[in-house]
């Protein structure tokens, strides 16, 4: 829910699990409150319950759905071209444990200098909020945590940037607002990705 919306094609996957399992579909206004949180802990809450195989069942689903449902926001790739022309390295990390295949059925992958997961493409590491997914890709692209922002729709998006001692921006499409965003420590918020260019041209004083 920040450059993409996920949440179509995250509610027809679990409901593709749903029905092989026998248990009740669930609706987006469900799905939209686990936005942004690990599998196991979507399956606890539209579920019920975790089950380690439901994880490929869900991934079965994801090929197909993903591709059809996951589409970016009007302002993404504008916003992607303009932050790149500005010469801005840019970068997912995500809890998904394999973002890119998503990233690439959405067509906005080629935008993007390096795109993390829990499990691709530095190995197993531990979900968000902790912060090793973005420490490791700091150190890969050899980029300075105070030279770095990372923009998210949820609460543990801030904590994680606040962890990896990045500055954090919360964006109010998902279920927070600027005033929560800012009592959980966002260095700013937007409404939109298009804000985030002239944000960024004023802190690094470009003109």
């Amino acid at each position: 829910m920040t450059i993409v919306d996920s949440s179509y094609a995250i509610m027809a996957c679990f409901n593709y699990v749903a029905e092989h399992e026998g248990l009740p579909k669930v609706s987006h206004e469900l799905t939209m409150q686990y936005i942004a949180t690990p599998i196991p802990t979507f399956c606890e809450g539209l579920l019920g319950e975790y089950r380690p195989e439901w994880i490929k069942l869900y991934r079965e689903a994801s090929k197909k759905l993903e591709r059809e449902l996951i589409k970016p926001f009007d302002d993404t790739v504008p916003t992607m071209k303009e932050l790149r022309a500005m010469g801005v390295k840019l970068a997912v990390v995500s809890n998904r444990e394999r973002p890119r295949n998503a990233m690439n059925n959405s067509g906005i992958a080629e935008y993007f200098d390096e795109i993390v997961g829990a499990e691709e493409p530095y190995g197993n590491l531990p979900y968000k909020p902790n912060p090793a997914m973005i420490n490791e890709l700091l150190k890969h692209m050899n980029i300075k945590a105070e030279d770095t922002v990372y923009v998210g729709d949820a609460d543990i998006d801030i904590v994680t940037a606040i962890s990896s001692k990045v500055r954090g921006i919360g964006i109010t499409k998902g279920n927070f607002s600027a005033k929560e965003f800012e009592l959980l420590g966002a260095w700013k918020s937007i409404d939109n990705l298009s804000e985030l260019p002239e944000i960024v041209k004023a802190d690094a004083n470009i003109k």
